[in-house]
């Protein structure tokens, strides 16, 4: 792969944007670099290929991710490149192969629009022609069939005079044929777990719960100390489940191997595993960023401390195999597929390597597949999105979607660490992030929140609702009266950004795509799905959603201000999304003289077998393309507090500007020496504006 060098000739500010537009990625690589080097982040841009701009980037302490790739998406943007339609962001920390997190997204520039206006009216001028041929042609085509069929008829009516007498057929009734106690998943053949330790067996319906972070270390053993049974002891509903599920944020284990560069570093005594028990958890969620925290031993130990303690665990394992291993779990006749994924390849699980599961288009579509046929529901979890964030990005939307459409019956997402909104697609539930639930990475320990109960039928009937939690002291328990319509409303205006938005309770027909709305009910059964008031309720008022909020300020996790979401473009998923994937291979850049001669050619368009390909490929290379100051202190590790994206980042792209400026010509222009020093001089560069 090939990266942009940094030039040395002295090259006019013009002329770097007009390569800049014309698709020259040391252009590009420059103008990136001239804003992020200052803030301790090295850039590498490899010359884009198929409409696809690559983009490294190199750090020492974490910045935040989000903030990042908006920003470039800005630059990009205000460049306005006709060739370079999408781009690829990685971030690792400099000197280690491992890719920390990545992102795709495709890019909505004037210069990228303008094309699809001639496709459509081309394509509406050919169906035109068509349709006036098909017109001419149809009157003598009809007459031809009407012969045709007034002759048939004729035949079988002198054929059929007399009449012949269906014989009866007995109708024999078989019981239904017994499943396999196994089931092929798409590594494996995972056996099916029976569970039977249900609190009432006589009751069809199969009950699910679904809770958000769990964190059982740090402020919550100083409050909670020994006493096991404290934090579920007010919640009944989350015993009465069939299988209850959280996601657990720290690792069981005594492991003193701590994962280096991180500033958060959670673990709890496998001792602390009694706090699960005690609240009937089943299953639990390590595909997340904090199940590595003590390497390999830590996580092996947790695994098997929760498999003595008959705990189920999904998106994590000893190596890629285990970690994508699905749980089955059978429950009064139904199977049901947990499946769980971490969206970082960072501690990701290779063959023989212990990690997490990560995520990857194909290997999703794969997974789902290949149990579908087997099973009766399959429910994927992601830990995914950005800490603090009440609304989730758009990429993470289409990859909701993108399970929906593999077979997924139910998505549950973690990691926000704050309610998110849920909604309907396809007629199955999404619900965003679930936010935090017992979670003693913060000293704060009173807050509100949410947790799923979902109710499944024989019949494929689906019963979905949100209950409203108030956490005190680490202790949950269901809020009642005006506390919990206002948690319960807050996850309502959440949800007002969707298509479809999820009330509080809704049933849906799991044997098709159009759910039945349930907006204010009480507990009905599952075989009445209609409208149900309540004696003293009032009607809910018209909410109106509000846009995206900046990051809030909490006590215990810190975040700077994001910056306006950048207009024009759609975050997709790393891995198999629909943008230009393409070969990872770079051509040689064209030299700068010969520029001014070229004109970017359209994308080639790529199999959708390509689309699904994985991000990452291979590795990208190790050594730095810009050294970092020397001067940059590592981040220490603390346990006082939690924040994994603490650099605080300011951008701003300032090439609109220059909008309002005439553009310079002949000698007076100013002249920019693209070296070595003028990047670690750190000022801003002043970029003209363009014409055309």
């Amino acid at each position: 792969m090939v990266y942009a060098e940094t030039p040395t000739q002295p090259v006019s500010l013009s002329s770097l944007l007009e390569w800049a537009r014309a698709g020259d990625f040391r252009a590009i690589d420059y103008l990136i670099n001239s804003y992020l080097y200052p803030q301790g982040i090295s850039a590498r841009v490899a010359n884009p290929r198929q409409g696809c701009l690559q983009v490294l980037l190199e750090f020492q302490q974490e910045p935040v991710a989000d903030r990042i790739i908006r920003f470039i998406c800005r630059l990009l943007r205000e460049v306005n490149a006709p060739m370079v339609e999408g781009v690829r962001i990685a971030g690792r920390f400099q000197g280690q192969s491992d890719i920390l997190w990545n992102q795709s997204v495709r890019l909505a520039t004037p210069a990228t629009r303008s094309p699809h206006s001639f496709y459509a009216g081309a394509l509406s001028k050919l169906q035109f022609k068509t349709l006036r041929v098909l017109m001419m042609l149809g009157s003598t085509a009809m007459t031809l069939i009407l012969g045709c069929w007034v002759s048939y008829a004729e035949v079988n009516l002198q054929q059929a005079q007399v009449p012949v007498k269906p014989e009866p057929v007995a109708l024999v009734s078989s019981p239904p044929p017994k499943r396999s106690n196994q089931v092929k998943a798409a590594l494996e053949t995972v056996p099916v777990t029976p569970h039977t330790a249900v609190q009432k067996p006589q009751d069809p319906t199969v009950t699910l719960m679904f809770g958000g972070d769990v964190t059982l270390s740090n402020s919550f053993e100083e409050t909670v100390g020994q006493d096991y049974p404290w934090a579920f002891k007010e919640l009944e509903e989350y015993r009465e489940a069939d299988v209850a599920m959280v996601n657990l944020e720290n690792p069981l284990t005594r492991s003193t191997l701590r994962r280096p560069n991180k500033q958060f570093n959670f673990k709890a005594p496998p001792e602390s595993v009694q706090v699960l028990q005690a609240g009937g958890i089943d299953l639990v969620n390590l595909a997340n960023n904090h199940t590595m925290d003590y390497e390999e031993p830590g996580l092996v130990e947790t695994l098997e401390t929760l498999d003595q303690a008959g705990i189920h665990a999904i998106g994590a394992g000893r190596d890629l195999t285990e970690a994508r291993r699905p749980q089955i779990i059978e429950v009064k006749g139904q199977r049901i597929a947990y499946f769980g994924y971490y969206d970082a390849d960072y501690h990701a699980a290779k063959v023989g390597v212990a990690g997490t599961n990560p995520r990857h288009n194909d290997r999703l579509a794969e997974d789902i597949k290949a149990v579908r046929d087997q099973v009766d529901w399959v429910v994927v979890n992601f830990h995914w999105g950005v800490e603090l964030a009440e609304y989730p990005g758009d990429w993470q939307i289409e990859l909701a979607h993108f399970v929906i459409d593999q077979g997924a019956d139910l998505v549950v997402g973690h990691h926000p660490h704050v309610l998110q909104g849920a909604e309907i697609y396809q007629g199955r539930p999404i619900v965003y992030s679930l936010g935090n639930f017992i979670f003693g990475g913060n000293s704060r320990s009173n807050y509100d929140t949410a947790v799923l109960r979902v109710a499944l039928r024989d019949d494929r009937q689906m019963k979905v609702e949100f209950l409203p939690i108030e956490v005190r002291q680490y202790q949950a328990r269901v809020a009642q009266g005006k506390a919990g319509d206002q948690i319960l409303q807050k996850v309502t205006q959440l949800s007002q950004i969707f298509d479809q938005p999820m009330n509080s309770v809704v049933v849906l027909d799991g044997s098709q795509r159009t759910p039945k709305s349930l907006d204010g009910v009480a507990d009905v059964p599952l075989s009445s799905p209609q409208i149900v008031p309540q004696p003293d309720a009032q009607p809910p008022a018209t909410i109106i959603p509000e846009p995206a909020p900046e990051q809030p300020d909490s006590e215990a996790l810190s975040s700077g201000d994001p910056g306006e979401t950048a207009p024009g473009f759609q975050v997709r998923s790393s891995s198999g999304s629909q943008i230009l994937l393409g070969d990872p291979g770079i051509d040689a850049a064209p030299k700068p003289d010969d520029l001014a001669s070229q004109k970017p050619k359209p994308p080639q368009p790529i199999s959708e077998e390509e689309a699904l390909k994985p991000y990452i490929q291979e590795p990208f290379i190790v050594d730095p393309f810009i050294p970092l100051p020397s001067n940059r202190k590592p981040v220490s590790p603390t346990s006082q507090g939690y924040n994994q994206s603490s650099a605080p980042i300011s951008f701003t792209v300032s090439l609109s500007r220059f909008k309002s400026q005439p553009e310079r010509h002949g000698p007076a222009e100013k002249v920019l020496s693209l070296s070595s020093a003028s990047l670690k001089s750190g000022s801003r560069i002043e970029l003209p504006v363009l014409n055309g």
